[in-house]
């Protein structure tokens, strides 16, 4: 039997954070954003005055058996809610668990809406969402908003070759396009393509990926990586932390060695997360994005990783993807007025912001957006 507990004081994590690292070999349910390197980096971001509360579910020997970091955050007339913690870096945000810790982290989540007005969840997977949440949450008499903002693409590795794969996925002329996009590259100059796990290398990766990201499109739109300020130092932390645990993997092709794309993936059991994929817009004619996403899923396959590429509404990685799924998002709200008012707030704001998009001059990052605000519950 297990039972849930709670930290609030940031004080306790680095004692937590070595029982979650014992937890990560026997999870079922996992959350590569939710690792100690994430929580610790992002934590040191927050503002001073900003207070923690992680749900932890713990067996009757005390060994921890769940971790589900959230964060205070004020709400409408003096109320108060809970967010998760990385709201503005991660991809998920369900928490990392056994089998015989999950009902307890959901026991306790449920639990804080006696002290909280409510709480945000913004992307759940499919998986977590249909064999944990969903029928165990709905059975409660709670006000709630529930919607699929977003999918996202999977591909599995199957018993054939990923050449196989790769060929019916991809029709004759686009497979003819990119060989020529190759052989083209390669005619610009010495071509590199470098691979980085390794602390020390991933810090070499860095400053190229910099390079890359102000001359890419995602640059114009402020959708990139280091576009909003303090990201770049956040990640320049982060990521040498996780190469040390073996939890991430860096790409980049050089030209004569200017950096011309770059690809974060991220790492965990039988797992590769596509972080960030970005290419200088100079090169765009020959295709430096697809061909290191290739080489990166040709590799994968061999691994036989599962692939996400993370929530997102674009067409190209549907395509490709051996099936969607549905990433969920949850409101849940106390059964009050203040709960009451605070649904229909955000029903207001979604349904604002959803006409804004749509008199602004659509692109590619506008357009996701859109097709997120449109999502149905």
């Amino acid at each position: 039997m297990t039972t849930f507990s709670l930290c609030r004081d940031s004080c306790d994590f680095p004692a937590l954070f070595n029982e979650l690292e014992e937890l990560l070999e026997r999870a079922v349910v996992r959350n590569p954003y939710f690792s100690p390197e994430w929580i610790e980096c992002w934590w040191k971001r927050v503002q001073p005055k900003s207070k923690p509360l992680v749900i932890l579910s713990r067996s009757e020997s005390g060994r921890l058996e769940g971790f589900w970091p959230f964060i205070e955050r004020p709400g409408v007339l003096w109320s108060k809610g809970l967010w998760p913690m990385i709201y503005d870096e991660a991809n998920y945000f369900i928490p990392i668990a056994t089998e015989w810790g999950v009902n307890a982290l959901i026991e306790g989540l449920e639990a804080q809406l006696k002290e909280f007005h409510f709480f945000w969840i913004p992307l759940m997977n499919n998986f977590f969402w249909e064999k944990y949440f969903a029928k165990v949450i709905f059975k409660k008499d709670f006000f709630h908003l529930a919607r699929v903002p977003r999918k996202t693409s999977i591909i599995e590795s199957g018993e054939g070759s990923f050449d196989d794969f790769w060929e019916m996925k991809l029709g004759t002329k686009t497979r003819k396009s990119l060989r020529y996009d190759r052989k083209s590259l390669h005619e610009k100059g010495k071509l590199e393509v470098e691979l980085a796990t390794e602390e020390k290398d991933v810090q070499s990766l860095l400053p190229g990926s910099c390079l890359v990201e102000v001359n890419s499109w995602k640059s114009e739109e402020v959708t990139g990586l280091y576009s909003i300020r303090g990201k770049r130092a956040f990640f320049f932390d982060l990521l040498p932390k996780l190469a040390k645990k073996g939890r991430v993997r860096l790409t980049m092709i050089r030209v004569d060695e200017e950096p011309i794309a770059w690809e974060l993936d991220l790492l965990d059991q039988n797992f590769l997360g596509i972080h960030n994929l970005s290419f200088a817009q100079d090169w765009k004619k020959y295709s430096p994005g697809k061909q290191l996403m290739e080489i990166n899923l040709r590799r994968a396959w061999e691994e036989k990783r599962k692939v996400d590429f993370l929530p997102g509404n674009l067409d190209y990685k549907e395509k490709i993807a051996t099936h969607v799924e549905p990433v969920r998002e949850l409101h849940l709200f106390k059964k009050s007025f203040r709960g009451f008012l605070a649904r229909r707030l955000i029903i207001w704001n979604l349904k604002v912001r959803k006409k804004i998009l749509m008199r602004v001059k659509p692109t590619k990052a506008s357009e996701s957006l859109r097709k997120a605000l449109e999502a149905k519950g």
